[in-house]
Order: C-alpha cells, then sequence, then structure tokens
C-alpha cells in the first residue's frame, strides 16, 4: 500500500516553477556548501512540496538538521525517506506484475533504493546516539545490516554495543570487522578504544599502533597512546606520541596542553612555557593555563612575568587560592612583601590546612620586623608537616 507524504507548507522562498527537481536541486546543495543552512533548508523543503518522493532532498534535509543539532527533525525527515523508499519499491514491484520483461531493470532500482534505506536507518542511528538512545540506536544499525553490509555502520554498532555495556559484543564485531579488512586503520582504533574503556592499555596500546601502522595521517591514535603513556609515566613515549599529533594538527589546544603538562613534570620549563603559549594563543582565558605558565617563570627565577601571568590567572578564576600563593611568594622573592602578605592572606582563607602558604608568610612576616606573626605561622607550618631541613635556618633559630 503506498504511504501518503504530507508537509506543511511554510513561508519559502520564491523560487521559479520552471525549475525542474534536477535544477532545484543543484542549487540547494550549491547553497549548502557555501554554509547556509537556512536557506538551503527552505530549498529542500521547497522540493519536497513540489516533489514529495524526492528522497534526496528528504535526506539532505535529515542530515542538515542532524548536524544542526536539531534531532527531532533529523528523526521527522529520516521517516519520509524511509516511507519514499518504500513507496518506490512498491511502484517497481508492480511495473514487475504489470510487465514481467522489466523485472531485471526494475530489481536493480530495488537494490539502490534498498541501499538508499539502509544509508537513512543508519543516519537514524546515529542521530538516536546524539540523543543517548542507545537501545534505539542499536535497532537502526541493525536495520541498516539487515539491508547492506557496510564496515561503517558495524563499526558504530559496535560503538553503541559498548555503551549499553556489552562489550564483549562489541569486541567481536570489531574483530570481525578486522577480519574481512585487516587493513582497516578505523577499526583498529576502535578496538583499541573498547579495550581502553574496559581499562586493559595493553591490549589498548596495541591496536593503536596496528591504526597507526596502516594510516600514519589518523591523528587520535597518538592522542589516546599518549594519554595512556602518561598515566604509566613512560613520558619519552607520550611525548613522541603527542608530536606526531601535533605534526597533523598543530591547532589542538588539548595536545598542546597535556604536553605542557609532561614538560613540567619533566622540568622542562621553556618548552613547558612554549606550548603554555600556545593553549593561551588558542584559549585566552584559560586560568589553568596562565597558572601553570606563571609556574614555569616562577620555576626559571623569572618573577615579574610569573606575577603577570598569576595576574591572568587570577582574571579568569578570582577564587583559585593556590595562585594567591603562588603570586604572594613571588611577591615576597621580589622584596614586596606587603603585596605578598595581602596575596597570602588571601589564598590562606581558602587553604587553611596547607603548610607552604604558612611558611611563606612567616618569611614574609619576618622581612615586615613582626617576628611574633612569623614565628606563629612557621610553627603552624611545622605542625602541618613542614620539614625542618626545608626551613630557612635563620627563622628556624629565631622563632625556637
Amino acid at each position: 500500500m503506498k504511504k501518503f507524504i504530507l508537509f506543511a507548507l511554510l513561508c519559502l522562498p520564491l523560487i521559479s516553477f520552471t525549475q525542474d527537481k534536477t535544477d532545484l536541486l543543484k542549487a540547494a546543495e550549491s547553497t549548502i556548501s557555501k554554509g547556509d543552512t537556512t536557506t538551503a533548508i527552505q530549498q529542500f523543503r521547497y522540493i519536497l512540496t513540489k516533489y514529495p518522493q524526492s528522497f534526496t532532498a528528504a535526506q539532505r534535509l535529515a542530515e542538515t538538521y542532524f548536524i544542526l543539532g536539531d534531532y527531532h527533525k533529523a528523526v521527522q525527515y529520516c521517516n519520509i525517506a524511509i516511507d519514499i523508499t518504500d513507496n518506490y519499491q512498491a511502484d517497481a514491484r508492480k511495473r514487475i506484475d504489470e510487465a514481467p520483461d522489466s523485472e531485471k531493470l526494475e530489481n536493480e532500482k530495488i537494490s539502490h533504493y534498498v541501499s538508499d534505506r539502509a544509508d537513512i536507518h543508519h543516519l537514524k542511528g546515529n542521530i538516536r546516539v546524539r540523543q543517548y538512545q542507545r537501545n534505539e540506536a542499536i535497532e537502526e544499525y541493525r536495520k541498516s545490516l539487515e539491508l547492506k553490509p557496510s564496515t561503517e555502520v558495524t563499526i558504530d554498532l559496535a560503538l553503541a554495543y559498548l555503551e549499553v555495556g556489552l562489550q564483549r559484543d562489541a569486541i567481536q564485531l570489531l574483530r570481525n570487522v578486522i577480519a574481512q579488512e585487516p587493513h582497516l586503520a578505523k577499526g583498529y582504533f576502535n578496538l583499541g578504544n573498547i579495550y581502553n574503556k574496559l581499562q586493559e592499555p595493553d591490549s589498548a596500546l596495541a591496536n593503536y599502533k596496528k591504526a597507526i601502522k596502516y594510516d600514519p595521517e589518523l591523528k587520535w591514535p597518538y592522542l589516546y597512546s599518549g594519554i595512556l603513556y602518561t598515566r604509566e609515566e613512560k613520558y619519552d613515549s607520550a611525548l613522541h606520541n603527542y608530536d606526531q599529533f601535533l605534526a597533523i594538527d598543530s591547532t589542538n589546544e588539548e595536545v598542546f596542553f597535556r604536553r605542557a603538562v609532561i614538560h613540567s613534570e619533566l622540568r622542562n620549563w621553556k618548552l613547558a612555557i612554549n606550548d603554555w603559549h600556545k593553549v593561551l594563543n588558542q584559549d585566552s582565558d584559560n586560568a589553568e593555563a596562565w597558572r601553570n605558565q606563571g609556574l614555569g617563570y616562577f620555576q626559571l627565577n623569572i618573577y615579574d612575568s610569573a606575577i603577570m601571568s598569576f595576574d591572568k590567572a587570577l582574571k579568569y578564576n578570582p577564587e583559585e587560592a593556590y595562585t594567591y600563593i603562588n603570586r604572594g611568594y613571588s611577591y615576597y622573592l621580589i622584596d614586596k612583601p606587603q603585596q605578598a602578605l595581602a596575596d597570602l592572606n588571601h589564598g590562606l582563607k581558602g587553604l587553611n590546612n596547607y603548610y607552604l602558604g604558612y611558611y611563606f608568610r612567616a618569611l614574609t612576616y619576618w622581612r615586615l620586623g613582626k617576628n611574633k606573626e612569623a614565628c606563629d605561622d612557621l610553627e603552624q607550618a611545622i605542625n602541618l608537616g613542614m620539614k625542618e631541613q626545608n626551613i630557612d635556618k635563620k627563622l628556624f633559630k629565631k622563632c625556637f
């Protein structure tokens, strides 16, 4: 039975009624290629109004709404596209019944319609994933695979299985993919992701390495390998992978951030500062990056630059107590004890168990000639865990 497809006719742009469907589709495709999704949507909707059986228009509307994040409308147009393929198949079978000699040609058309429907079920599955409707996504992926084998859909189904707790089923699907396409980097990469989620780092890394082997330009295995090596404190391997990622994509803020953290851990302060600069070039409001850059300058005894970085960090995160203490101690080291005391007082309000904060303030009080306050803070620092060997000997003798 033929399905009737109904559309609500809204205000649409004036388009010449002399244009045929092909011309209209070309015009709409040109519009969307220029990034004008609003006008393209109007054009595709007009095409569906004039040609209700235009699968391409329905498909493109579903895809466009999916990209825009309007998942409800995306699903609506997926359903319209599915109905269109049903109608086409029904028409083709009717023509075969009426003219058996046309069976070969019509079956070729039916195969094309089936393939189109499989693509729509795949898209609808992706939409359901974005809507966090994982079981519905699995159903759509299965429908797609029943109609047409697809490596891409199989991988998406495996990832959906992973999200609903069917890890071993997901692994088996990806192993099947790899068995059929042993050089497919994406198969190894996603298998690595599953092992990563299962907290099996050795298996994850082995699969990431294979993904890189078969597609050295696929950047994501480098990132996830770097993260795993960082957790294992294999910093040279982590840096190598981050370097490889950045050779492919030199604009990724996260990778610069992660590499800067490792350089800081290894006390490569100049390299760390350079990476913090790159992070901040892309995200100037990143308080954590400003603070870490300040710590790098501090370690290099460049205290004025450290204070400038701490200033920026506090601009974007004015309640971060550690930053006040870092800036306060920097002020102390450039002999500005009043500014140091103000920052240390503020910082210790939020970190009243931080022994270094009390020690830095003890030093500051001492410089200001407030010996009683200095000794009280030093005693508090020791009570909280400060070791005698790390205390200024003159201050210790003064107080004890």
